[in-house]
């Protein structure tokens, strides 16, 4: 039986080009590659020991952090980086970076910004919030990104106030996209789904009157109390009072979810840093 640490020397090289490589594809791999046959925990144990080789102990990487942020502000201007410990303890909540670069950038981007969410899969999991704008040739452009515990009232309160501590002194009226519709995918279904479309895109209040009815109609009381919690000028282009730019969905924060894929299996700090270097390239 090979040990987990030779097997380990022999997949480093992987494990670095591929973070988010499986136990199953390692066991797949060394049958292909070398006719041997090894147990799960092995290659398990063996992943594990490569990815502290490549990227270290992953609770070093948080204590990392109180570096990075003061590097961070001292030589990339204008940026704004914070990491946030609970008292007495220093055990990390959270942490906030707008690279200077990206803010001034953002400035020519038209002002609109889509938010949203997506889980980690490293050791301690938590979750990666975003904040992307659009930029000329209609791709995403990343603004703000944080690292939070969980997806919670309090942690999206704490990554707006950065937010707004950003776009206030710019002094433009920027339209938020986020997705609203958590919980409730089984509920609207097919023609509820179309109905409630037609609602969203309506250009007139009448045209929106006519289409609410029958979706009342269609979805029962159930679909009745759902939009009743909604406010109509949150989704509805009739009573929209800022500018969409022809925007009506928040599929372009997916985009960034997409593009951040393979650092979501890293600790935290390669995370952040791997997509700093995408940054740079994507703006290059």
């Amino acid at each position: 039986m090979m040990r987990s640490r030779v097997m380990s020397s022999l997949i480093v090289d992987r494990i670095r080009a591929k973070p988010e490589l499986k136990p199953v594809e390692i066991i797949h791999e060394f049958k292909d590659y070398y006719g041997i046959d090894i147990s799960y925990y092995h290659a398990w144990f063996g992943e594990e020991l490569a990815k502290l080789d490549v990227h270290s102990d992953e609770t070093k990487s948080f204590n990392e952090l109180v570096w990075y942020a003061d590097t961070v502000k001292e030589t990339n201007t204008g940026s704004l980086c914070t990491l946030d410990c609970e008292a007495g303890i220093n055990r990390f909540r959270r942490f906030f970076v707008s690279f200077g670069g990206c803010i001034v950038g953002f400035q020519y981007c038209i002002p609109l910004l889509f938010i949203d969410a997506t889980f980690l899969k490293s050791k301690y999991k938590g979750q990666l919030l975003c904040a992307s704008g659009k930029n000329g040739n209609q791709g995403f452009y990343p603004l703000a990104f944080g690292v939070v515990d969980s997806e919670t009232e309090e942690n999206w309160t704490w990554f707006l106030q950065h937010l707004a501590s950003i776009l206030l002194p710019m002094g433009r009226v920027v339209t938020f996209f986020s997705d609203r519709n958590q919980g409730y995918g089984k509920l609207l279904q097919d023609r509820v789904i179309n109905l409630f479309s037609r609602c969203a895109y309506a250009v007139t209040e009448e045209e929106f009157k006519v289409a609410m009815e029958e979706l009342v109609i269609v979805g029962s009381s159930k679909v009745k109390a759902f939009i009743s919690d909604l406010s109509r000028d949150h989704y509805a282009n009739a009573f929209f009072k800022g500018m969409r730019y022809g925007e009506m969905a928040n599929s372009l924060a997916e985009s960034f979810n997409n593009w951040v894929g393979v650092f979501r299996d890293l600790p935290v700090l390669p995370l952040i840093e791997g997509i700093r270097q995408k940054l740079m390239v994507l703006n290059s």
